[in-house]
């Protein structure tokens, strides 16, 4: 396809500024679990995340994640299911979304200040079956279980990376 055609099929490109390529070549065909996972092989004491003075390792997000991934299947959660994670930045986000990743599923995060009404209709429309969720914002989630698909709550405390 040369580049008239490609403005025409993909208009979006047109606005592109000069010299931005058109594609992801040469990026190489990785998931961010693979780069993880090679880095935690590479470097496995190299820090993967720093959250307020914790460091947390490769080779520990590897360890940490595949734990949670393994929990998740040990749920039930199967390939496609949503996992929401209802977490601000924090370790636990990075390392649950890894691990949820690994399991299969689809994550789908939830900003923790939202209201209950804009939670509900956002687990409505994903119909997530389990949500990850630190504990000063579990009574909100739960008030509307209910009127959700959410079957399973796991609890997390930013304590544990303080």
């Amino acid at each position: 396809m040369n580049e008239v055609e490609k403005t025409t099929s993909y208009p979006w490109l047109k606005q592109y500024d000069r010299g931005i390529p058109h594609s992801l070549q040469p990026y190489p065909e990785q998931t961010l679990l693979d780069i993880s996972a090679e880095s935690a092989n590479m470097r496995p004491d190299h820090p993967a995340m720093i959250f307020k003075g914790a460091r947390i390792s490769y080779s520990e997000l590897e360890r940490l994640s595949d734990i949670f991934a393994a929990a998740l299947i040990d749920l039930g959660i199967k390939k496609g299911d949503r996992i929401a994670l209802m977490l601000p930045n924090c370790p636990q986000f990075v390392i649950c979304q890894f691990g949820a990743w690994k399991a299969g599923a689809i994550v789908v995060p939830l900003n923790p200040f939202y209201t209950p009404s804009e939670l509900e209709h956002g687990l409505k429309e994903v119909e997530a079956n389990t949500a990850v969720v630190l504990t000063p914002f579990y009574e909100k989630l739960k008030s509307i279980q209910l009127n959700t698909s959410l079957d399973f709550f796991i609890l997390t405390n930013i304590k544990e990376y303080l």
